[in-house]
């Protein structure tokens, strides 16, 4: 995924970069680039400019030609932020979780820690892995324990619901949505040599 996101920001440099440099060169080579126009290109600013002040005089005392530009800027401003923060990498693991109260933060490490202490804890539970991601207005938990042999799982769940109680108290302006996954090891099998 970051390669993906590094060769989409690395061309849309290039061809932002391309397209630049085109129009500077156009700027510069007025004289150069007449020439080569194609026939049917309008030719009556060939010695002069695109629109002349005469012209652009008119438009401006249209009614029309003011909210035009206006609306089509801002859509196009609009369209392009937009872009922009979609491109941006916001999902994944976050280094500090605001909590609810003010200027009170915690590790997403050490709350995965403290999941995962709080689940080996439980009676039957030998072996725990916790992830936790972050999002916006939203979180996600993904608990995974091993229970050891004997142990089932309903023994072990009404537990892990309380673990997982704390950690969505612990986050409580974010949603929690929650992904538990019990495994359990295998009673080793005797063998007869």
């Amino acid at each position: 995924m970051k390669t993906r996101t590094g060769m989409n920001r690395t061309l849309t440099a290039l061809i932002g970069a391309g397209c630049l440099g085109a129009g500077l060169w156009l700027l510069g080579a007025s004289d150069a680039v007449t020439e080569h126009l194609p026939h049917w290109w309008p030719t009556h600013f060939r010695n002069g400019v695109l629109i002349d002040r005469d012209h652009l005089r008119s438009l401006r005392d249209t009614g029309w030609w003011t909210p035009l530009v206006i609306g089509v800027g801002a859509l196009i401003t609009l369209l392009c932020l937009r872009w922009a923060l979609t491109r941006t990498p916001l999902r994944g693991p976050l280094p500090s979780v605001p909590l609810a109260a003010p200027r009170a933060e915690v590790r997403a490490g050490a709350l995965q820690d403290a999941v995962r202490r709080d689940a080996l804890a439980i009676a039957g539970i030998s072996r725990a892995h916790c992830r936790i991601t972050t999002h916006r207005r939203s979180a996600h938990l993904t608990l995974r324990v091993w229970t050891q042999p004997g142990t089932t799982p309903q023994e072990v769940l009404p537990a892990l619901g309380s673990v997982i109680t704390t950690a969505e108290n612990t986050l409580h302006p974010r949603h929690l949505t929650t992904r538990t996954r019990v495994s359990s090891r295998p009673q080793p099998t005797p063998r007869v040599s």
